[in-house]
């Protein structure tokens, strides 16, 4: 049971992380091409994987 608890921990920081990674590369990705393709592709990603109901 604690190594799924850790598992679990280390999955928050990661996702935390993914969190913060994604909204720098939205960031320079509006500047950069002036297009929001990686909303877009976050879109396509969360469609496929049934992420919609995934807090942010």
């Amino acid at each position: 049971m604690q190594i799924i608890q850790e598992l679990e921990s280390v999955t928050e920081i990661q996702a935390r992380a993914i969190k913060v990674l994604a909204t720098r590369l939205a960031e320079l990705g509006d500047t950069e091409t002036g297009r929001d393709e990686i909303a877009e592709a976050d879109k396509a990603y969360r469609k496929a994987v049934g992420g919609d109901d995934w807090a942010d």
